[in-house]
């Protein structure tokens, strides 16, 4: 992992295999280690990029400076800093919508989509949950944010078959997250995204996968946003959270390797 000028921020970012590129974009967490299932994996074909977001990991962390768009702004720069012209590219969560603005805003930029566990735009649950997470964060700190953030995320399935993998997933966010005015912005930002109504422009082969047990982003988002792309595909797994990748990455992989095998 290294640390790059891109754009107007420095941004840390992983770079592996060879192939064509195929970007990884992580959720609201926004660190690259959360691919850790998928880049060993693609990277044995593809040359696969993933980056921290702005205001997580080691990228820089500005105050009030956050946005999808703006997120998607950073891959493009990457991009161009890694004189990179096109590539497939997975979103998930937060990612998913940074993934919709590229799409719409950069279609030349990009050869293929895969949406896992995402959203269209906030409603009433969402912005429950989400208005949570801030309030937590903003009462109890840093910490208490990622505990409870986790129980979302990651949900029962995770705590109880992957709870090793789990911890040390949290590790890494807490010794590199930003701080409480920063999480609250990034917060904010997934409750002000809103494409609904130009995603009927996106025109790129799309797969998007979600999870029945996924509490955080119910796999009714994912059906509104295939009813919205055309000749976009759905996979829903049966199990898998909000972190299907990482819970059944096997079932994930598989589906995204058969996806790209016909784009």
């Amino acid at each position: 992992m290294t640390r790059i000028k891109a754009g107007d921020i420095f941004i840390n970012y992983s770079d592996s295999g060879k192939g064509d590129a195929f970007l990884f974009i992580p959720g609201l967490t926004g660190i690259l280690d959360a691919w850790d299932f998928q880049i060993p994996h693609f990277s044995k074909q593809y040359r696969c990029i993933s980056f921290d977001h702005r205001g997580t990991g080691e990228s820089d962390k500005p105050l009030n400076a956050y946005s999808t768009d703006l997120i998607a702004k950073d891959a493009i720069a990457l991009m161009d800093t890694l004189d990179i012209d096109k590539a497939f590219v997975a979103g998930t969560s937060t990612g998913g919508c940074v993934l919709q603005n590229l799409a719409l805003d950069y279609p030349d930029r990009i050869k293929a989509c895969i949406f896992s566990n995402t959203w269209t735009k906030a409603d009433e649950y969402m912005t429950r949950v989400q208005t949570s997470r801030k309030h937590i964060a903003q009462s109890y700190g840093r910490e208490e944010y990622i505990k409870f953030s986790s129980l979302w995320t990651a949900g029962w399935t995770q705590f109880k078959n992957m709870y090793d993998n789990l911890l040390e997933l949290e590790a890494k966010q807490k010794k590199t997250i930003g701080s409480v005015e920063v999480i609250s912005s990034r917060l904010d930002m997934t409750l002000s995204h809103d494409r609904l109504s130009e995603l009927h422009f996106i025109k790129k082969p799309s797969l998007i996968i979600a999870a029945k047990d996924d509490a955080l982003t119910p796999p009714y988002f994912a059906e509104d946003l295939q009813s919205r792309i055309t000749d976009s595909r759905l996979v829903i797994l049966d199990e898998g959270g909000h972190y299907s990748y990482r819970r059944s990455h096997v079932e994930w992989n598989n589906a995204v390797d058969s996806f790209l095998e016909e784009h």
